[in-house]
């Protein structure tokens, strides 16, 4: 998800053939399109909907902070 070295662990699937197996050099290349779609789907939509729920509840927590200050007595 944080796009940090992807690239390199999408040649080593590709290059994968099974277990215990000797790796054959761009025997799938299937692999390819699902690390891209994933990077897509998970950089794009579930990151940036963590961020807008983290941002969401700080304002929320913030405005409830405000709302305590205000039935204090001065």
């Amino acid at each position: 998800m944080t796009t940090e070295g992807w690239i390199g662990v999408m040649w080593d699937a590709v290059d994968a053939s099974a277990i215990d197996k000797v790796p054959i050099v761009n025997s799938s290349y299937i692999q390819v399109g699902f690390f891209i779609l994933f990077m897509i789907f998970g950089s794009l939509f579930i990151l940036n909907m963590f961020v807008g729920i983290v941002i969401n509840v700080f304002n929320a927590e913030k405005e409830t902070l405000q709302m305590n200050h205000m039935l204090n007595k001065m």
